[in-house]
């Protein structure tokens, strides 16, 4: 299943709403990445980005330094990975759990699967185990 954009964006809206952080939609230069500050508890994105089936994931990134608090504003989608303690590593774990349940809200488990979710939402490879850790994580509760 391949979500529409609109639909990914509206149920992260509602998640920026509940945690209460303003979400910019920009007309950006296209190698312009996506930012977020905590301070200001706000999320500037994109609608130009030159990779466009990443910009959900890039927004649930962006979700996930907020909520969780990242100090140090406007931290970049693009930023290398740099191990499982960096930053970013744990905003895109975050943004892999907010996405989660939007993923899995309609389908079966048995169609449930890593694959189809780092597919849909353009998810760095890396994040594999993660995806399945939560997808299991979801079904189980």
């Amino acid at each position: 299943m391949i979500y529409p954009m609109n639909e990914a964006r509206d149920y992260l809206l509602e998640r920026a709403a509940e945690y209460h952080i303003a979400v910019k939609w920009a007309h950006l230069s296209p190698i312009t990445p996506p930012g977020s500050s905590f301070e200001y508890r706000s999320v500037v994105m994109n609608l130009d980005w030159h990779r466009p089936s990443e910009i959900i994931f890039q927004f649930a990134h962006e979700l996930s330094h907020v909520i969780h608090g990242d100090k140090g504003d406007v931290f970049y989608y693009h930023a290398c990975y740099t191990g499982k303690e960096s930053v970013e590593y744990k905003a895109n774990v975050g943004a892999v759990k907010l996405l989660v349940p939007f993923f899995c809200q309609e389908l079966d488990e048995p169609y449930a699967n890593q694959h189809r979710f780092m597919q849909a939402f353009s998810v760095p490879s890396y994040l594999a185990d993660v995806v399945t850790e939560e997808i299991k994580k979801y079904y189980a509760e």
